[in-house]
């Protein structure tokens, strides 16, 4: 306390300077009252000014929190606060924003904000700007967060946004995630504030950033942003913001007063660039060189700079002079072009800097206007309008006057649009009067001009000037003008936009204004509606109200009428108003309305207003139509405040009431006039925008849609708002929707190409929804005029056309909608034949293809230019061509009338020259794009022509061509070429070429085209069959292809006769072709019945061959809408009740019956294989998400249309829940009927309840987990396995839902887990539910953990995937969670496994902390207590109590489970299986339980003797798995392989116990055939994990890693062993498993164990049991691919080499033998890679050339024995290719010929012979001959079958040579076999007697050696008991047991020569004989030798078989294995003798 009283005593401003932050603390308290206590102007302010930093820096956190209290109280009230804003906003940055404590953050913030407040914002930017930079990254986030949350609060005008975007790429790009996510919500704020002003910046940002931003864009909508917080000096401009909130509060609206915060100019947010220093040096001699390629490369490079927004002034009077000088001199019209971009750009970037040299450029392009190409015109336009941006008329004007009296008339159009141009930009005060008659003189003169494009040139120019000033400005200088041309002035005024600064549409002003005048003076036509609605709230029905909607023609329109019904369908006559003065209107009102209601709809009061109009509007709807006076109406309801009012509930009332006018009055165009400008005005409104769009549609109605939407678009334009433009758009897109666009004669047309130009303005429009709802008008528009449309907008830019042209894909194939709304006929007389035939479709076409006027060319293709595309010269003829290029893309639109072009365009088609062809190609696509429907009639000329294109020879050009071809079929069809016989003439052409692209065209355009002609396409059947057997493999493949879409047209049965005619050796192959094709034929499409026919119950069955042979069959067609399978909820809104059922009642007569969808709901017409087919193939996408996508939705609605019906499909995919219960129901419903069905799209159910997982109604929730529940209950009845991708797509969103909010729902996801464990392996369930674990929701971490815990209670600890390591590493992390639940769940579940792991435990789950440890203690501990005394766990009470307990094992214990046995069943014992049920009796009747009588011990020394525990025998290694069921089987075998690859030794080598114990069973062995790749992969993996791993671990002991390499190996010497398992491992895998196991071989680690010799050994061993018990072939390639590694690798050892090359030379000994399995083409082919690779070549400068002669050992010994026919086995090799093999193998048969034409010539081939020794079989003599007859007299009978057999094997063993082929050919085929068998039968007999004698012989000297163990001697030679050792275990692991334990145990057979190598190894050490004696092992050292094995030279003995060796040597060595180990076996017990004498010696 002595201290503290010492500081307490001090002043403030020494306190908060102590050291003690207690003292600090206090002062800065104080300094708080202080500070609040003192006038802002007080002296104490200034003393504490230098402290402030030291304030915000105080080290100590809890003072650092009042100092800051202590600065905001400062800032707040100081004036000389500002002064020190530089010093604290830096330390703020530094210690404040990134600090721990919330608050300190907070207050950081705010002291920023106030001294932003203080007028200091640019220190503050600057200050926490450079916080950016700071290393920290929480520093860097907290800094973008306060810049951002600054401009949120102040605005754009007070932080200033340009400093902070040359930061925003580098920040995007940071490593912190925080940092990037601050960066893009301040990127979001800026656009908030400045909108696309921001946008530019983008592009320095990544592709994915700016998707992501732009999104975020899309949400924030058009409201715009207010100021929150104000500086000190806007307190005003704060108070009137808040008194406008308050005023908005209380409903008064005011009308906004123009305040609009000014929109910012991106060009201001842009830096300059400096574009004069980047020129090219030589810019200006290049831009004057003679060479136009050069002056083009210079124009070129400055185009780039000008492309820049913004350049940085300078003097640019000489570029612009040199860029001048090429517009107007330069000769080639493609440079003057390009001169005028550059110009443009650059008057672009300068903006006003280009004044000075605007005037000269200006007079320069208006002369060069005399120019014709559309290309220079338009180049041109662009520069004159940038240029004039930058200066006003009146420098121009002289200019601009001469142009207009120029004579050229090109010069004086262009002129005159340019001043429409301009004047559009101007206003009333920029147009001075005196220019303005100026200018009216000149363009008076030119509207008499001679050309139509001047005149109309000149009308526009007129007709902007008058929309600019008004009509009655301008009318003093148009008083000599005749009412004709005055018509069209005011016509062109109507149709201008005006634009404002930035070229945006503005508002008409007083123009609007004027409309309504110039109308009045003649009166305008309207159209009357039908038959009077019936009067009601709702508005009347308007289209027939037909319950499945009006049947559509092809177009999508409504149904055409016959032509008897013409006379009926003209529209009614226009009635025409008069325009009432106002004083009359006036008059009316009053008469028919009275004062009193007159002064209630102008009263100020607007609840005097909403009084008026409610009145006025029950009075109008209980009128008939004749008695309302519309126009006084509509002007009443317009008159001030009308359309304006600031009451939204009034203003919907008078918009409403239009709306009842417009259906229930006679509304004309006159009345539209006077609302609909205040209308439009208001469609943007928010609450009343959807009321104005309804009342634009019902002025449609009563006028013509065409009308509404041109003035709506036009005024909307005319506006800023860009909320009314989108609005306006939307509306238009929605009109067209409803009314159509040319589909009923009664509609007027509309005209869309007026709107084209509003489309593109809103294309390039700043603000994204007005793009956006442009972009989706041209869709709908799309869906009308197809791909013309795209047409119009070709001129835009690049993205943009990229965005539309993917709305455009998204409607592709749609027809458009069906009218639902337009005027009502006046008839009655509809036909009910619409659409009966095909014909009635193209009409509909036509007319959507007729909304584009079309020009008539044909009179432009002059004589001359049809004649210079026939010109020798090449150039001439592609200047003809460029120049009808020009004609084409001027034309745009045209008729089918081209004159003589056809034929001249088919002539050039064939031309030489391929660069004129390809022209030729692009002029044939743009016919058929701009001819549309009408090049029908030309495609029999070219279409014939462009087929014979694709026989080119070059594939670019065939691709230009397909393209064309496409182009010319999509508006026709293909019937017109059949008919012509275009293909079949194609295909008599033997141009494969042609050929492989014509059937590959083909094959995608027949399948879905309607029928064809079938006797023409029968003439393409021979040729078809014919390219079947091409020599073209590409023909082939593509004629096989294209069988089936044949088919599909012309039969099976016209194909199966074309066959008739081919030649016998190839019709069966064909045959077999087309009967595999015949099986893919589409199911044909039933055809039409009537309504009340009963529909097939069955999906159709695959088609037959009748399916396909009737002449008339139509194409299939799309099931049209049934209204009875369509859900009420899907017919649309009501249109009026009493209606409905008269339309409903007469829809019968009026129109065709309806298909009923009457079929099942839901078949197997496409199988679910092909769907996992296809996921696997990464053809569909994986069904993975976080939340359904659109894309996801579409995918599954697609592959269910396939398998569901329609019906069935509007319920699934329906947007109301009540429908998707429906669906529920129905399939529970037909869950026992249709079972096959609902496993079939097993995978499609279940992805659609992953989807409605994702919905949140709870009574459909319950619904979709009942059915789930009783679906996977039925699964588990019929002992269905779920498939691995039906488990991926459902398992983890089933796990998402059990963290429901609703326990029920979690209560049965829980439910459904347990039977899902019966139906999929429950280790993989294991894994689904461990990630739900890492969610963020607590309730699903609960369940998960709990869930796992009953896992691993009822598995075991073996459940735990993908390691119990890993597993309960995740369960013990949740431990230490904060939720309580969560924490809870994962103690139980980690005290669970504890009770099975015991200490280890900790272990799997490494060090917790302190605090979560002592939980886990205690819960242990607790649970400990409360174990029962058995030592199980105490069994909880939510576990099934008839569960059988699992009987403890250790935790070392392997435990397989499988997937559908072994899972305790709930609730009911009898559920269990039967061999899983007790053999117990039943036990209920437990009254009659007794205690057991206890014996009596009269003595208790008895009880003290001590007990003898039983023996314990050794349990076998693990039991082997048993087999109920295949899928069972599969299951438990995959999880036993994958247990191979554990990291765990222990786990690995019981896995590979159970596996060996399968493959040594005889009667199992045969499950393990589907897993032999499977299990080969598993152990590859865990070598090279043995290899990399283990070897190299210290923890891991050598001696388990020896055993680990022993049982892998053992496992797979049993698997190679078996021949029939051998041959199932393929190329790939046994590539990889020799290579790690050639790799272990030469480990020299091994060498350095004990037992490491013995592992190399048997790797040895292995390798040649894979050489020789796999499929040949397999091992060959591998081999062979293994070898190309090698050498291409630069770190391959020489010695890995050389063992690869051993197994090649070991291949080539066996090829006699196995030169029947090869398939050679297979071998060639990789033998023709590798030489590919390495040519013979280039091994000159290697110094090993071993590989190479390797391989042409190989190529040298199969033609050796294949002879010539080794040839007709390059089929995979290319033929064009030149191979290096098939000239290796021509030299080898070339030096062979005469051995192989002698052979042939007697009849003998190759493939007959297996070596050269067999060729040589001696004849039989007399003797033997009589021998062998006896001997299979024996063998023939019954009784002496054994001895015929043994005399047999006999005589073949003295006589090995002998040929008893001749005997064997007499008898069948299964008694050859059965001598076969019977002679491998004894000749294992005796080989097992060889044996055993040899294990006798190896027991006895085993025994000997133990004897002598004590010896000095042996111990002093062999060093102690290495040997005895080694000999123990060697004898261990051979025989199966321990010598040094049983000795006498009998042994298994062994290999002689195993041991033979065990005594050289001995007689080595003993030195009685050198360690050299290798053997035949694969690790040895070959003999360098200096052969050449080509065929001149023989090749070395090592690589290949002496092949010229003498016959007879070769045969003894074959015919006398029995000795030779007999000879062995005597040796090795003469030597062992020896060895144990001198050991005893």
């Amino acid at each position: 306390m002595g201290d503290d009283s010492e500081w307490m005593k001090l002043p403030t401003d020494e306190k908060v300077q102590h050291k003690v932050w207690k003292a600090r603390a206090a002062g800065y308290d104080e300094a708080v009252k202080l500070f609040r206590t003192l006038d802002e102007k007080s002296p104490e302010f200034s003393k504490f000014a230098p402290l402030m930093k030291k304030f915000v820096t105080d080290s100590n956190a809890v003072a650092q929190e009042k100092a800051l209290d202590a600065v905001i109280a400062y800032v707040e009230n100081a004036a000389v606060a500002p002064k020190t804003a530089h010093e604290v906003v830096s330390g703020v940055v530094a210690k404040c924003l990134s600090a721990s404590k919330t608050k300190t953050r907070d207050n950081g913030k705010e002291i920023i904000m106030l001294y932003v407040e203080a007028e200091k914002q640019e220190v503050v930017m600057e200050d926490v700007m450079e916080g950016w930079s700071n290393k920290n990254p929480k520093v860097v986030a907290a800094c973008i967060q306060t810049m951002r949350e600054a401009l949120r609060d102040f605005g754009n005008k007070i932080i200033q946004i340009k400093p902070m975007v040359k930061f925003l790429p580098k920040l995007l790009e940071d490593r912190d995630k925080n940092v990037r996510e601050e960066t893009k919500h301040l990127v979001v704020e800026m656009y908030r504030w400045v909108g696309a002003a921001i946008k530019p910046k983008l592009v320095d940002f990544k592709p994915v950033q700016v998707a992501e931003l732009e999104a975020e864009f899309e949400k924030l909508g058009n409201a715009k942003p207010q100021q929150a917080r104000f500086l000190r000096s806007q307190q005003d401009l704060k108070a009137k913001m808040e008194e406008k909130a308050a005023k908005a509060e209380a409903g008064e609206e005011e009308e906004e007063e123009g305040d609009v915060a000014e929109d910012v100019d991106p060009y201001d947010l842009l830096e300059p660039v400096n574009i004069l220093a980047a020129l090219p040096k030589d810019f200006f001699d290049k831009v004057e060189a003679k060479k136009w390629q050069e002056r083009k490369e210079a124009l070129e490079a400055v185009q780039k700079l000008c492309e820049s927004p913004k350049i940085e002034p300078g003097d640019y009077g000489p570029l612009v002079k040199s860029l001048m000088k090429v517009v107007a001199k330069d000769t080639n019209v493609m440079l003057v072009a390009l001169g005028a971009k550059v110009l443009a750009g650059l008057a672009r970037g300068l903006r006003k800097k280009f004044q000075p040299y605007a005037p000269n450029c200006i007079q320069t392009y208006l002369d060069k206007f005399k120019e014709k190409k559309p290309m220079v015109v338009t180049a041109l336009r662009d520069a004159i309008d940038a240029a004039w941006q930058s200066i006003s008329l009146e420098p121009i004007t002289e200019d601009v006057l001469a142009a207009l009296e120029n004579k050229n008339p090109n010069i004086k159009a262009e002129t005159a649009s340019f001043l429409a141009r301009c004047f559009a930009r101007l206003t009333i005060s920029t147009l001075p009067k005196k220019q303005l008659k100026t200018f009216c003189a000149s363009l008076l003169k030119t509207v008499n001009d001679t050309a139509l494009e001047v005149r109309e040139a000149s009308f526009m120019a007129l007709g902007t000037a008058m929309k600019v000033v008004t009509e009655k400005n301008i009318m003093a200088y148009m008083a000599d003008v005749d009412n004709l041309k005055m018509q069209k002035i005011k016509e062109s005024c109507e149709k201008a936009v005006l634009l404002n600064a930035k070229g945006e549409p503005r508002s008409g002003g007083t123009a609007k204004a004027a409309a309504p005048k110039a109308g009045s003076a003649e009166p305008k036509p309207v159209t009357r509606p039908g038959a009077p609605p019936p009067s009601g709230a709702s508005r009347p029905k308007t289209a027939p109200a037909k319950t499945g909607g009006p049947p559509k023609s092809k177009s999508g329109g409504p149904p055409r009428k016959k032509e008897g019904a013409k006379k009926a369908s003209t529209p009614a006559e226009e009635k025409t108003e008069k325009v009432l003065s106002d004083d009359a209107v006036i008059e009316k009102a009053t008469d028919f309305l009275g004062a009193e209601m007159l002064t209630q709809l102008e009263n100020s009061n607007w609840k005097e207003r909403l009084a008026g109009m409610e009145n006025l509007t029950t009075m109008l709807r209980r009128m008939s139509k004749d008695m309302i006076p519309c126009q006084v109406c509509v002007r009443t309801i317009a008159k001030k405040p009308g359309f304006k009012d600031n009451n939204f509930q009034v203003l919907k009332l008078r918009v409403e009431l239009v709306s009842h006018l417009a259906l229930n009055a006679e509304f004309t165009k006159v009345s539209a006039e006077f609302c609909l400008p205040d209308l439009v005005e208001k469609v943007g409104d928010v609450k009343n925008g959807a009321a104005v769009q309804e009342a634009f549609s019902c002025i449609a109605e009563a006028t013509s849609l065409d009308f509404v939407a041109g003035e709506v678009m036009r005024m909307a334009f005319a506006q800023k708002n860009p909320k009314n433009q989108s609005e306006a758009l939307n509306w238009l897109t929605k009109a067209v929707t409803q009314f159509g666009l040319n589909t009923s004669p009664k509609i007027q047309r509309v005209q869309v190409k007026p709107h084209i130009e509003n489309i593109k303005k809103a294309f390039a429009h700043t603000n994204p929804a007005v793009r956006t709802a442009a972009i989706s008008l041209c869709a709908i528009l799309y869906q009308y005029m197809g791909q013309q449309l795209r047409m119009f907008f070709e001129d835009e830019k690049a993205a943009l056309l990229q965005q539309i042209d993917a709305e455009f894909e998204k409607v592709k194939g749609q027809k458009p909608p069906a009218p639902v709304r337009g005027l009502k006929p006046t008839d009655t007389g509809d036909d009910d034949d619409d659409d009966d035939d095909e014909k009635g479709g193209d009409d509909g076409d036509d007319n959507a293809a007729d909304l584009v006027p079309r020009n008539d060319i044909g009179d432009r293709f002059s004589q001359e230019l049809i004649e210079s595309l026939a010109d020798k010269n090449w150039k001439v003829r592609g200047e003809g061509l460029q120049k009808i290029i020009s004609i084409l893309n001027e034309a745009k639109f045209i008729t089918g009338s081209l004159g003589p072009l056809p034929e001249a365009v088919k002539a050039r088609l064939g031309d030489n020259n391929k660069i004129l062809v390809t022209t030729t190609i692009g002029i044939c696509v743009t016919l058929a794009t701009n001819m549309g429907r009408h090049c029908k009639q030309h495609i029999k000329v070219i279409g014939p022509a462009l087929i014979g294109c694709l026989g080119d020879s070059k594939p670019a050009l065939r691709a230009a061509a397909v393209g064309a071809l496409n182009a010319w079929v999509d508006q026709t069809t293909l019937t017109p070429l059949v008919e012509c016989e275009a293909f079949s003439d194609a295909l008599k052409l033997e141009n494969p070429n042609l050929r492989q692209e014509l059937f590959g065209w083909l094959t995608e355009r027949l399948p879905n085209h309607k029928q064809l002609p079938k006797d023409e396409m029968k003439l393409c059947i021979p040729h078809l069959l014919s390219c079947l057997e091409d020599r073209n493999p590409e023909v082939r493949k593509k004629a096989g292809e294209s069988l089936v879409p044949f088919m599909i047209h012309v039969g099976y049965d016209s194909v199966f006769k074309a066959t008739s005619k081919l030649k016998p050796a190839s019709k069966d192959q064909i045959m077999q072709i087309i009967e595999k094709a015949r099986e893919n034929l589409p199911a044909k499409q039933p055809k039409k019945k009537p309504a009340t026919a009963p529909a097939a119950s069955k999906a159709a069955a695959p088609a037959v061959s009748n399916d396909y042979d009737e002449e008339d069959a139509p194409p299939p067609r799309k099931k049209e809408k049934s209204p009875t399978a369509e859900p009420p909820e899907t017919k649309g809104p009501a249109k009026g009740p009493g209606k409905t059922k008269a339309k409903a009642a007469s829809a019968p007569s009026k129109r065709k019956k309806v298909e009923e969808d009457t079929g099942p709901p839901i078949s197997i017409n496409e199988p679910k294989e092909k769907r996992f087919k296809e996921e696997r193939n990464m053809k569909t996408l994986k069904w993975n998400f976080m939340e359904p996508k659109a894309e996801y939705v579409e995918q599954l609605r697609n592959q269910m249309e396939k398998n569901f019906s329609k019906t069935m499909m509007d319920l699934l995919f329906h947007t109301d829940f009540k429908n998707h219960t429906k669906a529920i129901e129905i399939l529970l419903k037909c869950m026992e009927s249709a079972q096959n069905e609902q496993l079939g799209n097993l995978d499609l159910i279940l992805k659609w309840f992953t989807l409605r997982f994702f919905d949140t109604n709870p009574s459909m929730l319950n619904k979709a987990l009942e059915y789930i529940s009783k679906l996977f209950k039925l699964l588990i009845d019929i002992d269905y396995n779920l498939h691995e991708f039906e488990a991926n797509s459902f398992v983890p969103y089933l796990v998402i839902k059990v963290g429901e909010n609703k326990d029920n729902v979690r209560r049965e996801v829980r439910s459904i887990f347990k039977l899902l464990y019966k139906v999929y392996p429950a280790s993989k369930m294991f894994v689904f539910i461990c990630d739900g674990v890492k969610s963020k929701n607590s309730k699903q971490r609960t369940e998960c953990l709990e869930e796992l815990g009953y896992m691993i209670e009822t598995y075991g600890i073996s459940i735990c995937q993908p390691s119990p390591q890993q597993a309960l590493k995740v369960i013990a992390a949740q431990i230490s969670e904060r939720d309580n639940g969560v924490r809870n769940a994962a103690l139980n579940s980690t005290v669970i496994a504890y009770m099975i792991l015991g200490d280890n435990l900790y272990k799997y789950i490494g060090t917790l902390k302190e605090k979560d440890q002592s939980y886990l203690d205690e819960r242990i501990k607790r649970t400990s207590k409360n174990k029962p005394a058995g030592g199980q766990p105490a069994a909880k009470q939510e576990r099934p109590k008839s569960a059988p307990q699992q009987t403890q094992r250790s935790n070392t214990q392997p435990q397989i489970q499988r997937s559908n046995i072994g899972i305790p069943k709930s609730q009911s014992t009898n559920m269990v299986r039967k061999e899983f049920q007790l053999d117990i009796e039943d036990d209920s009747n437990k009254e009659n339980y007794q205690m057991p009588q206890l014996i009596q011990h009269s003595d208790l020394d008895d009880l003290l003797q001590p007990v003898e525990l039983p023996k314990i025998k050794a349990r076998p290694p693990s039991p082997g798995p048993k087999f109920f069921n295949n899928a069972d089987t599969s299951n438990t075998v995959s999880f036993v392989i994958s247990q191979i690859t554990n990291r765990d030794i222990l786990t690995c080598v019981q896995a590979l116990a159970q596996i060996d114990e399968v493959l040594k069973d005889i009667d199992k062995v045969a499950v393990m055939e589907d897993h032999v790749e499977q299990l080969l992969v598993a152990m590859s993996m865990q070598f090279k994990m043995a290899y990399s791993t283990h070897m190299g671990d210290d923890e891991t002991t050598k001696e388990d890693v020896v055993r680990l390499y022993r049982c892998l190996l053992g496992t797979l010497l049993s698997l190679f062993q078996n021949s029939i398992l051998a041959t199932h491992a393929s190329k790939d895998i046994l590539k990889e498993l020799i290579y790690i196991l050639v790799t272990i071989l030469l480990d020299n680690r091994l060498m350095e164990l004990e037992d490491g010799p013995q592992v190399v050994r048997s790797v040895n061993v292995l390798v040649v049991k894979i050489v020789e018990k796999s499929d040949q072939t397999n091992v060959l390639c591998a081999l062979i691919r293994l070898l190309q590694d090698c050498v291409d690798s630069q770190t391959c050892s020489n010695k890995f080499l050389e063992l690869i090359m051993k197994c090649l030379w070991k291949m080539v000994r066996m090829l006699p033998d196995t030169i029947k399995e090869l398939n050679l083409d297979r071998v060639l082919y990789d033998i023709h890679t590798f030489l590919r690779t390495f040519p013979s070549r280039t091994w000159k400068e290697r110094a090993n050339d071993l590989p190479l002669r390797t391989t042409k050992t190989i190529l040298h010994s199969m033609a050796k024995l294949k002879g010539s026919k080794i040839l007709s086995h390059l089929g995979q090799i290319d033929a064009g290719e030149v191979s290096e093999v098939k000239t290796y193998l021509q030299k080898v048969l070339k030096n062979e010929g005469n051995l192989h034409v002698e052979g042939e010539i007697n009849g003998t081939t190759e493939d007959n012979k297996t070596s050269r020794s067999a060729s040589k079989t001696k004849r039989l003599s007399k003797t033997t001959h009589d021998m062998l007859t006896e001997i299979f007299k024996k063998v023939g009978s019954k009784e002496n079958t054994k001895e015929g057999l043994k005399d047999l094997y006999e005589f073949k063993r003295k006589f090995p040579d002998a040929d008893i082929d001749p005997f064997l050919k007499k008898s069948s085929h299964f008694f050859q076999n059965y001598i076969e068998r019977g002679l491998k039968a004894i000749e294992n007999e005796e080989r097992e007697k060889i044996d055993g004698k040899i294990g006798e012989i190896h027991k006895s000297v085993l025994i000997q050696l133990l004897q002598m163990k004590s010896s000095k001697k042996w111990r002093g030679v062999f060093g102690g008991d290495y040997y005895l050792e080694r000999t123990s275990k060697i004898s261990k692991d051979k025989l199966g047991h321990d010598p040094t334990v049983k000795p006498n145990v009998q042994t298994e057979s062994t290999n002689a020569d195993y041991y033979m190598e065990r005594l050289r190894q001995l007689r080595a050490q003993c030195g009685l004989e050198p360690d050299t004696a290798k053997g035949d092992q694969l690790d040895s050292t070959p003999e360098k030798t200096e052969q050449d094995i080509s065929p001149e030279q023989s090749p070395p003995k090592d690589i290949i078989d002496e092949t010229e060796a003498n016959d007879d040597t070769d045969s003894n060595k074959q015919s006398q294995p029995t000795q030779s180990k007999l000879a062995d076996v005597s040796q090795l017990k003469a030597r062992l003798e020896k060895i144990k004498q001198m050991a005893n010696s």
